[in-house]
């Protein structure tokens, strides 16, 4: 495994992607907003994972299974996260994962996640996962889910009808930083395409023969030749019934950081 270096006392409001940022700050603003999310939806999303995942899943811990253990506590430390967050796993054969939680933080790697990528590359989805924890996502992200709830009555509904597309946008934005910080965790851009490329859908026959260039040069292409208004409306449109961007936009983005020089210059800092 490479040496890497700790970003001990990393400053993550220059690592926000500018549409992440000015959401965030709006959000922050609101008076009690973010106390009453944490009390109410927050603390029972919690309590379900909780009861969720310890009867569903495999909890990691270094008896259980000792590296994606160690491995995870070496994330945390690379990307300065002080509590490191409970871990478990679950059944379900793809490249996928997700956290949960703002004071009883989790992380959920998929089966799939462990047995379909290398270390180096776990690191990416770790450091991606513990990104949305750093960089205050979480709240917002279960106020997000929690609009799709069951239990929110007809009166709310209304209500929650009109923040839903821009928060649904901020959503999926907030994912283009935490590929930053996955980037910051595994430091290496070709490791951070290679997992884009398998999360993409590359069949493992495919795996001795990834070919990062095609990938970048596919990013590069969709963001020229769909670029028009009708493509930008019907781009809108699909993002926002996706979970996540698509993977091909989430690489465009992530290279167009890379080169700009902002990942070298944060990773300098502490080197």
């Amino acid at each position: 495994m490479k040496l890497r270096t700790s970003l001990k006392g990393l400053d993550t409001t220059e690592i926000l992607h500018p549409q992440d940022r000015s959401t965030i700050k709006k959000l922050n603003k609101i008076p009690g907003f973010k106390a009453i999310v944490d009390k109410t939806i927050v603390n029972i999303m919690e309590k379900y994972a909780e009861i969720e995942y310890s009867a569903e899943g495999i909890n990691v811990t270094s008896k259980s299974m000792p590296v994606i253990h160690r491995q995870l506590v070496e994330a945390c430390r690379l990307l300065d996260v002080k509590d490191i967050p409970a871990c478990s796993t679950d059944w379900f054969y793809d490249i996928s994962s997700f956290t949960i939680g703002e004071q009883k933080k989790r992380m959920v790697l998929q089966s799939g996640t462990i047995d379909l990528l290398s270390l180096d590359e776990l690191f990416f989805v770790m450091g991606h996962e513990l990104g949305h924890m750093k960089c205050g996502h979480k709240t917002y992200h279960m106020f997000t889910e929690a609009l799709y709830m069951p239990i929110v009555n007809s009166d709310l509904k209304i209500w929650m009808s009109l923040v839903k597309m821009p928060l649904l946008n901020w959503y999926r934005i907030s994912d283009f930083t935490a590929d930053r910080m996955g980037l910051l965790c595994c430091q290496d851009i070709n490791v951070a395409l290679s997992t884009m490329i398998k999360m993409a859908g590359l069949p493992k026959k495919c795996y001795s023969q990834i070919h990062i260039e095609s990938f970048i040069q596919q990013a590069i292409d969709f963001e020229k030749n769909y670029s028009g208004t009708m493509d930008s409306v019907i781009k809108y449109l699909s993002i926002n019934t996706s979970a996540m961007p698509w993977l091909v936009v989430r690489a465009s983005e992530l290279w167009s950081w890379y080169h700009s020089g902002e990942y070298n210059k944060i990773l300098n800092k502490y080197r």
